[in-house]
């Protein structure tokens, strides 16, 4: 059999049996809708039925006047979730009788609150108000009448009086209430002991002050001192009950949620048997054929992907596509054979190409840097050796006056100045182009501080600063600390900077320059900045190759950023990147992950 029938007949079963997968996912998926809008009216209901009963704690802990609006409030979205949840689960009676038994407990959650609002009005909402308003105004009274009869006595009791209901009323310990009614009693004896009518004024004001303090002392204890007592005891039990009931409705409804779905599932997961089934039934004998030739297909790739012998290959018996395809397979590594051999010999010649043209242009680019200093010395000393000669000739025909010898003196000096400033150019160059190479050794790595390693290279710098209209910023905390060569460091910002002030600065206008570290991740993050002349865009994609400059006229040798991208990329084991616009700066980031570094804080 053809490899083109057997596709069709197995692909026709395949498509067979997605459109049963297909029909079945919309199903559950259908099912799986109807249950996210329940659990989510579920939640809602949860959320509107929470904050109700957490009125509750929030009356017994701020005992506001406001409370009862809040009740309202809570109570109008409570039965509204409530009316919500009641049409989604109509046809379950038995989450209906849930619920209905969780609206009667909130019906009496909210009569206990409502009464202990209604015995807080008779308490007083604040100091000054109600029965807490009544019993302070009697004992002011008793102790501002202390104050004008001079008894000692008088005044401590009173005194203690005040001192064990603040007790009571903030421990809610019995033993500070026996205490009180112990010290009204000695109040009442000492009372005796003073004339007739002041007594019978001071008994007035303490039994004002007792009976005022025991209704409201009454009154709390309805309301409930603790969790466990009077009507916040009721509701506290009413909210644990209420939330029993809930988690019972809502386990029934997932499970009956659960119970739809594995009926839809179950149903579904027959019908998708039978088809798959089907399918691979069909599929098993139409490819058993391509199955076979396949895996030897296979294996003899991936033997090949291993011995890289193209000269092997593949046999498949047969008249069928796959016999054809090893016999095209077999035309195509022979060319593949041939394609390598080429590309081999290709890529040797590339390489060596490659090294020439590297070479050729670092060599060009140095002696076209180092001809210059060095043909100016040859001219400076052919000058000198010219002058020397006619020197000599004067001093031996004795025409050497006072006024040619001071003109010859000064022309010599002149040209051992010329000399001798580009003999130090041409040293220099030398020794720049000895470092672009990084492999050179530089100091034992050091533990240094940032900050501290920065300003110290700004003065060290001050002189070239100082030549120039500029401004250096430093973003860095102080007790950074970072082990590595501070040589290498040292350079890499000298040039930076120097690139800056020289190359940066327009004319008329501060030049800004900004650096900042940063610890970030176990990296360390340096970024320099400036918003001077910046580089042109031909010129970024060749800043840190060497001898790249736009101030060769002026000295420049194009070696500072090359020299930088060494060090930072093979010194120091980091990554640089620069970015600029023409006109509006520079910006170079640099970060290291090896580093080690650490933070001090003094």
């Amino acid at each position: 059999m053809r490899l083109k029938s057997g596709f069709i007949i197995s692909q026709a079963c395949i498509i067979i049996s997605l459109i049963v997968i297909v029909v079945g996912g919309i199903f559950l998926h259908q099912q799986s809708q109807l249950n996210k809008q329940t659990d989510q009216q579920l939640l809602e209901y949860k959320n509107t039925f929470s904050r109700f009963l957490n009125l509750q704690s929030a009356f017994s802990l701020y005992r506001s006047k406001d409370i009862e609006n809040e009740l309202r409030e809570h109570k109008n979205n409570y039965a509204l979730a409530a009316i919500s949840l009641k049409q989604r689960i109509e046809k379950d009676d038995i989450a209906l009788l849930l619920l209905s038994q969780i609206q009667v407990g909130i019906g009496e959650f909210e009569k206990n609150l409502l009464e202990q609002i209604k015995l807080q009005r008779r308490l007083g909402f604040d100091e000054d108000r109600g029965l807490r308003g009544f019993f302070r105004k009697a004992v002011h009274k008793l102790q501002s009448i202390s104050s004008t009869i001079e008894n000692h006595q008088f005044e401590i009791l009173v005194l203690e009086l005040r001192r064990r209901e603040k007790d009571y009323l903030l421990r809610w310990d019995q033993k500070y209430l026996k205490l009180h009614k112990e010290l009204i009693t000695k109040t009442q004896q000492l009372f005796l002991s003073l004339p007739p009518e002041l007594s019978a004024e001071l008994n007035t004001r303490l039994n004002e002050y007792n009976q005022g303090f025991n209704q409201y002392i009454y009154h709390l204890e309805t309301q409930g001192q603790h969790a466990s007592q009077g009507l916040k005891g009721k509701n506290n039990e009413l909210s644990k009950e209420l939330g029993e009931r809930f988690d019972k409705l809502y386990q029934h409804i997932n499970e009956q949620q659960a119970s739809t779905a594995q009926d839809y599932l179950r149903n579904i997961f027959i019908l998708i048997l039978a088809t798959s089934i089907l399918s691979l039934s069909v599929s098993f004998i139409i490819n058993r054929r391509m199955t076979f030739s396949l895996i030897a297909v296979t294996s003899f790739i991936k033997k090949l992907s291993k011995s890289e012998d193209f000269s092997e290959r593949l046999k498949l018996g047969g008249n069928d596509e796959l016999s054809q395809f090893s016999d095209d397979l077999g035309v195509l590594l022979s060319h593949v054979e041939t394609l390598i051999e080429r590309l081999s010999m290709a890529q040797k010649r590339l390489i060596e190409d490659a090294k020439m043209a590297s070479l050729g242009g670092l060599v060009k680019g140095f002696a076209h840097e180092l001809n210059t200093p060095l043909g100016v010395a040859i001219t400076s000393e052919s000058f000198l050796r010219d002058k020397v000669g006619k020197l000599k000739e004067d001093f031996r025909q004795g025409k050497i006056s006072k006024a040619n010898l001071q003109i010859l003196l000064q022309e010599f000096d002149d040209s051992l100045n010329l000399i001798e400033s580009n003999l130090t150019r041409s040293a220099e160059l030398i020794t720049s182009f000895k470092q672009v190479a990084s492999h050179q050794e530089y100091d034992e790595l050091v533990e240094f501080d940032i900050l501290e390693f920065l300003e110290n290279l700004i003065i060290s710098l001050r002189h070239e600063i100082d030549k120039h209209n500029a401004n250096i910023t430093l973003d860095i905390p102080k007790g950074m600390i970072i082990k590595s060569y501070l040589g290498a460091f040292g350079q890499i910002f000298t040039i930076f900077i120097v690139n800056s002030l020289r190359h940066g600065q327009v004319e008329d206008k501060i030049l800004n320059i900004e650096v900042s570290c940063k610890f970030v991740s176990g990296a360390i993050h340096f970024r320099f900045s400036d918003d001077g002349a910046g580089i042109s865009e031909n010129l970024l994609d060749k800043v840190f190759e060497p001898f790249v400059t736009t101030k060769r006229g002026e000295g420049g040798t194009g070696l500072g950023l090359s020299i930088v991208y060494n060090l930072v990329t093979q010194r120091l084991g980091g990554h640089i990147e620069l970015q600029s616009i023409e006109g509006k700066g520079i910006c170079i980031y640099m970060h290291f992950n090896d580093l080690p570094f650490r933070q001090h804080f003094e």
